[in-house]
């Protein structure tokens, strides 16, 4: 397993911005909507939540949940390669990594492991709505580890429900 490591200098360094694909979307947020429509304030969007990255267990992937106002800090993604990316400490307080999600699978939770993947499919649809190969619709709030509400991709569990993700600049609440 290969960890990309990170200090918080490097994070302040031009370099790193000059690494990144020009094709690259980059530092927004992600929350989660009943809304598939986009609006310039994301406090406005119907049913929003926040998303903050989830490991349960000091498990090597971690997770997408739904996070209540009150938090410390939310992450900030990149699109580039079909695959978000963001920085998130390794398990025990451990450094800073530069975490990728994994190639999105139906049934699955949306995942990011410290470690290079492959290529992804995902994109962000009208500049937005994160999508899979191309399609928004399937998103899903599903059950997750101690009361997390996790998102997956086209999630069958009971309590499982629709929603949208939306790559905004501000978070909601």
């Amino acid at each position: 397993m290969k960890l990309v490591k990170l200090s918080l200098l490097a994070l302040l360094s031009p370099a790193l911005s000059h690494a990144a694909s020009s094709a690259a979307l980059k530092d927004f947020l992600l929350v989660t909507t009943d809304q598939k429509e986009s609006t310039t304030n994301s406090a406005d969007l119907k049913a929003v939540s926040a998303t903050s990255l989830f490991d349960p267990y000091y498990q090597p992937n971690v997770l997408l949940r739904l996070i209540d106002p009150g938090y410390g800090s939310l992450p900030n993604f990149t699109l580039t390669g079909g695959q978000l990316q963001t920085l998130n400490p390794l398990p025990h307080g451990g450094d800073y990594v530069l975490y990728n999600s994994t190639t999105v699978a139906e049934g699955k939770e949306l995942q990011f492991f410290a470690e290079v993947e492959p290529r992804g499919n995902l994109d962000l649809d009208q500049g937005y709505l994160l999508s899979v190969d191309g399609d928004s619709e399937g998103w899903t709030l599903c059950p997750g580890s101690l009361s997390a509400r996790v998102v997956a991709w086209k999630g069958t569990a009971e309590g499982c429900k629709k929603t949208y993700l939306q790559a905004v600049q501000k978070a909601p609440y």
